[in-house]
């Protein structure tokens, strides 16, 4: 049974690349390519598809904002994102959303194939660099603090907000700041809009 495909690019010529790359195998079947979500998601709701591989920056949304809308449909297919640019944070997002693989648009030919297949077969695909991270991404709480953070909140009020203390914020912000990799909170709101985590 072959594999079948859906493809999600902002720019025509990247999806045209990838179509021809997989059509190339035997075992694949591109079913469609679209620059558009929303109609990416209604052709996803009204046919079966293995396997999904989407642009993550793209013009409309995020890809981040697809994925728990394709992972609530009745036969979920595996997510495949791909990206211009890699940052293993950005990687460690995708796989804490349940995104079973997260490639660099510059993969070889070879590479993308594999990918598809190990994912077809059920794997998660993680680097050994985040495989020896342990440490959570980012908490419920730790998100609450990013988001008033984001929304100009002083620590006081932010403690307020959340009835917890001044310095158990001050404590939050310290470990938002660390997980994201920045010193200052306008570093964390930077990063936390790129990595699709600010409301």
């Amino acid at each position: 049974m072959n594999t079948t495909i859906a493809l999600l690019d902002d720019h025509q010529m990247v999806l045209e690349g990838i179509r021809q790359t997989l059509q190339s195998e035997v075992t694949f079947e591109v079913l469609a390519a679209f620059t558009d979500p929303e109609e990416y998601i209604s052709f996803l709701k009204m046919n079966a598809v293995n396997i999904v591989i989407m642009d993550m920056m793209l013009k409309k949304c995020h890809a981040f904002d697809l994925v728990p809308i394709i992972q609530a449909m009745s036969n979920p297919p595996k997510i495949i994102l791909i990206s211009g640019f890699y940052e293993p944070l950005l990687h460690k997002r995708a796989l804490s959303l349940g995104v079973q693989a997260f490639m660099r648009k510059e993969a070889s030919h070879e590479e993308l194939v594999n990918t598809i297949k190990s994912v077809k077969d059920g794997n998660r695909i993680i680097p050994d660099t985040l495989l020896q991270e342990n440490d959570e991404f980012l908490t419920q709480t730790e998100l609450k603090v990013l988001n008033f953070v984001a929304k100009e909140y002083t620590n006081e009020s932010i403690a307020k907000a959340l009835f917890i203390s001044r310095r158990t914020v001050e404590s939050h912000v310290s470990s938002i700041c660390s997980k994201l990799q920045v010193q200052t909170r306008i570093g964390a709101v930077r990063e936390g809009i790129k990595l699709n985590l600010i409301k």
